[in-house]
Parts: structure tokens; sequence; C-alpha cells
């Protein structure tokens, strides 16, 4: 279960997504997924998160403008694309994420039922669980009346049937990256 930035770690955080989007570019497309542009501030949000729980773990986290940054960074978008296959896949088959259920997972999680995000703006551990759930959705769709001999044949067969549904969206989902922004080989 994803962790939820506490208050004082949050407004370093926020200061860290603040300082990135001095340059006047937060609104920037760094990528599309379809008609549907991921933003600067979106991933420059994602970055800021993954920075600060790597100062909480007490673990390094690669310097701006470093080879080692830009590539975590891109790897971080990818993150973002995949949520966002993820939701248009979703809205296509229908899937709906109940608001209730997400706060019931958040404060499972420990993250005190925020909705939105905490106190920070650190929306991550939120948008972890939506996509979570749209996962979950989509998977219920996706291999509704899949049965097998018993129980771990069953299961094969549905995460066989996901799997090629999830490589089907990968090959059909047309991804644009800007340039600078794209994931490595």
């Amino acid at each position: 279960m994803p962790r939820v930035v506490k208050t004082s770690t949050a407004a370093a955080a926020l200061a860290l997504v603040l300082a990135a989007g001095c340059g006047g570019g937060g609104n920037k497309a760094v990528a599309h997924v379809g008609d549907q542009a991921i933003t600067q501030k979106q991933l420059d949000g994602v970055v800021a998160h993954f920075r600060a729980e790597a100062q909480r773990e007490g673990k390094d986290f690669p310097e701006e403008g470093t080879r080692a940054f830009e590539a975590t960074r891109n790897q971080l978008l990818t993150l973002l694309v995949y949520r966002e296959t993820l939701e248009q896949a979703a809205e296509r088959l229908g899937v709906e994420v109940d608001p209730n259920e997400v706060t019931e997972r958040l404060a499972a999680a420990g993250g005190e039922g925020e909705e939105e995000g905490d106190a920070g703006g650190d929306t991550f551990a939120h948008d972890s669980v939506v996509a979570q759930i749209r996962f979950e959705g989509i998977f219920a769709k996706v291999t509704r009346g899949v049965t097998g001999k018993n129980a771990a044949d069953t299961s094969a067969r549905r995460n066989r049937k996901m799997a090629e549904f999830v490589a089907r969206l990968q090959r059909e989902t047309k991804v644009r990256y800007e340039p600078g922004y794209a994931p490595g080989p």
C-alpha cells in the first residue's frame, strides 16, 4: 500500500514542486496519451514525491541536471502515462471509481481519509489508490466469465487474459513524448 506524506515532509515536497515550476512551464505538456496531455506540473509533483520519499528513507535521489535525474524523471513519466492509459481504458469500459472507496483505502493505509492529497498538496497516494481501483475494475470486466479446471487454472487464465488486454492496450494507445522526456531503452 502506498504511504501518505505527512505534513512536515509534504511542505518540503510542495516547496520542491513550486521551485521546479518557477521556470513558467508548469502547464507545458511533456507527453500526450491520445489527446490527453501530461503536464510538467504533474511530472514535477511525482518527482517531488519520490525525492521526499527517498529523503525520508535516507536514500539518495539524483541531482537535477544529471543524466541519472533525467532517467529517473522519465521513468516516473512512464508511470503517469500508464495511469492515464488506465484512466482512458476504464472510461471506455465504463469502470468508475467510487470516491468513498478511495477514502476508505487511504484511511486503511494510514492516509487519514484525505481525498485529494495531503496538507502539502502531494496527491501521489490518492492517485495510486485511484489507479489501483481502476485496474481492479478493468480486470473484473476483461476477465469476466473466464474459468478453468480449478482455482489455480482459473487464476492463470484470468491473468493471461489481462496480460493480453494490457499488451493490446499498450500497442493501440498513442503515446507521444516531448523532446527530452522519452523513456530510455
